[in-house]
């Protein structure tokens, strides 16, 4: 491309951002108008979902609760105690002795 050519390219890419200004402005509104869309589907799954949902919580938590409660009341001595009278102690397989 020739020198004159090149000159007159770049006049002409002047002339089309004095024209119609920058990019920036219309990329920020078009980030911001994707953000509101996203917030009113997230709204509308929230308002068509929510009673399921909370339903679903509200019984993940309690089973939760039960568990903890349940893994409260273990005795592990006894539990560890039993537990070393039936396989000597040891886990994996075999080699070793077994107490009488």
């Amino acid at each position: 491309m020739g020198r004159v050519a090149r000159k007159e390219k770049e006049k002409q890419q002047m002339s089309k951002q004095r024209k119609f200004g920058s990019r920036k402005g219309a990329t920020f509104i078009e980030y911001a108008l994707l953000a509101g869309l996203v917030a009113i589907v997230v709204a509308a799954a929230a308002m068509f979902f929510g009673d399921d949902l909370k339903k679903l919580f509200g019984a993940t938590g309690e089973q939760t609760e039960s568990v903890t409660t349940n893994v409260k009341n273990v005795d592990l001595t006894k539990t560890l105690k039993d537990a070393g009278n039936k396989g000597g102690g040891q886990q994996g397989g075999g080699g070793g002795q077994q107490n009488p």
